[in-house]
């Protein structure tokens, strides 16, 4: 929502668009792979689940809406500002932690862990790709995000001299 008040609507629609698709793939790959989660006979397990384990969800889906957000902050913002920074921070945090939290809990092997960062990663580069490609051509850019200077429009006006 932020994004979009803020005049940003292309990186607004794709937050949600890579949230659900992560979402979606994961779910999918879930079903295709079947594979169990830890039990406590093996592993301490904070809390039993009986829904399947390959990829872990958590991460993928922290992967897309973090790492995107942190992706965002690197591409749309400049300079040191608190708020920057603190996006930057708090959205690394939480995309290293939330693996081995999982592991941790015995939600999930190390295994479904790897393989939700790959996946949720190659997702990712999927969508910065298509975002670069869409915001070069100025879909869904607003008269305020226009105007705002940013590493993308440098970058534009650097390319055409």
């Amino acid at each position: 929502m932020i994004f979009w008040f803020a005049g940003l609507h292309l990186e607004a629609v794709f937050v949600v668009a890579l949230s659900v698709v992560s979402l979606g793939v994961n779910t999918l790959v879930k079903i295709l792979v079947a594979r169990p989660r830890p039990t406590g006979h093996l592993v301490d397990v904070f809390q039993a689940t009986s829904r399947q384990s390959f990829p872990g969800g958590h991460v993928m889906v922290y992967l897309a809406f973090w790492r995107l957000l942190f992706s965002f902050g690197i591409i749309l913002f400049r300079g040191t500002r608190w708020w920057r920074i603190a996006l930057l921070a708090v959205s690394a945090f939480f995309v290293a932690l939330v693996g081995p939290s999982r592991i941790y809990l015995g939600y999930h092997w190390a295994s479904d862990v790897l393989g939700a960062y790959l996946i949720g990663g190659v997702l990712l580069c999927i969508a910065l790709w298509i975002y670069i490609k869409l915001k070069e051509r100025g879909i869904m850019e607003t008269e305020r995000a226009r105007t705002r200077p940013t590493r993308s429009n440098a970058f534009r006006s650097f390319n055409s001299k």
